[in-house]
């Protein structure tokens, strides 16, 4: 039976391309029923390609995970770099790290982190490293550069906002909020970042 990835896989003739594929679909995979679940043969019959074909590209299952997380993670950083080297507004680079946070903790990801950061320490270290990444030098950068063209309070300290409205994020994305309630993933960080900016007062209720 021919499905979207067995399509995908017939369309692309060269190697690269059904190694990108080989990684695409053990990510929907892993995040869906875990890393443990899911063999090499499942992901070469869904692909309709050999095993021997995968083991050619991967020789374990764990290097696949780690070139997912590696793939995601210097997506990651060139993000950061251009963040970091953006000349407009602090206001307006601010709001670029809410815009691009809901990719790096959409309810995907955060399953297959939350699945194998303990199995697989190699993957616990590098994401933790992108976290502390983000915190310490994106962030805080921003959001200090923001403080002294008195866009932010001076009196708050950037990394505890930070943590807070990452938390914030993952709290809501991993419940089971977002199938009680009509929002997307996308609009949660933003909604969050906006509360934590603005708070929920409107200029009326500020003057009572």
């Amino acid at each position: 039976m021919e499905t979207d990835n067995t399509k995908l896989v017939s369309m692309v003739p060269n190697g690269n391309d059904i190694r990108q594929a080989i990684l695409d679909l053990a990510y929907e995979k892993f995040a869906e029923h875990g890393f443990k679940k899911v063999t090499m043969n499942e992901i070469a019959s869904e692909l309709a390609i050999s095993k021997k074909t995968v083991y050619k590209y991967f020789a374990s299952k764990e290097i696949i995970l780690e070139e997912i997380v590696n793939q995601r993670l210097k997506r990651a950083e060139e993000v950061f770099k251009a963040l970091l080297s953006h000349t407009g507004p602090a206001d307006e680079r601010i709001r670029m790290v809410a815009e691009m946070f809901p990719g790096f903790v959409d309810a995907k990801w955060q399953r297959l982190i939350a699945d194998v950061i303990h199995s697989v320490p190699s993957v616990s270290k590098k994401i933790q490293a992108m976290v502390t990444y983000f915190i310490t030098k994106v962030a805080s950068s921003v959001l200090k550069d923001g403080q002294k063209n008195g866009v932010i309070r001076k009196d708050i300290d950037v990394d505890v906002f930070t943590m807070a409205y990452l938390g914030a994020a993952k709290e809501l994305l991993n419940s089971d909020f977002l199938a009680k309630h009509p929002v997307t993933e996308e609009v949660i960080p933003k909604q969050i970042f906006r509360i934590f900016t603005e708070g929920i007062l409107t200029e009326k209720g500020r003057k009572k």
